[in-house]
């Protein structure tokens, strides 16, 4: 599994919300500006290049579906974070949003 970009992204969370859509339906789920429907299209199809969706066809259109689960990504992101910023150590992760009190506004 990789990052994927802020864009991406964006994608993923309206299909993980929808569980299944078009094209069209992904953009109608972003709140305005909508994103131009091309911009979409081309994101969804580097997306299912990815291994991160597939399709399945319907009448002339497609149908795309997530092929990984939004906890999925979470979890390959938390371990991702905990990584790269705070040398795979929970502690120091715990630590940071304690004195932060960023970890309160989560819960």
């Amino acid at each position: 599994m990789q990052r994927l970009t802020p864009a991406e992204e964006q994608v993923m969370l309206r299909l993980w919300g929808l569980q299944e859509a078009t094209v069209q339906d992904i953009i109608n789920f972003y709140p305005a500006p909508k994103p131009a429907y091309n911009t979409t299209s081309t994101i969804v199809r580097i997306l299912e290049k990815k291994g991160y969706i597939k399709h399945k066809k319907k009448g002339r259109g497609y149908i795309y579906l997530p092929k990984i689960s939004k906890v999925a990504y979470r979890e390959y992101l938390a371990k991702w974070l905990l990584e790269n910023y705070f040398e795979g150590c929970n502690q120091d992760a715990i630590n940071h949003y304690n004195q932060t009190k960023s970890l309160d506004e989560l819960l």
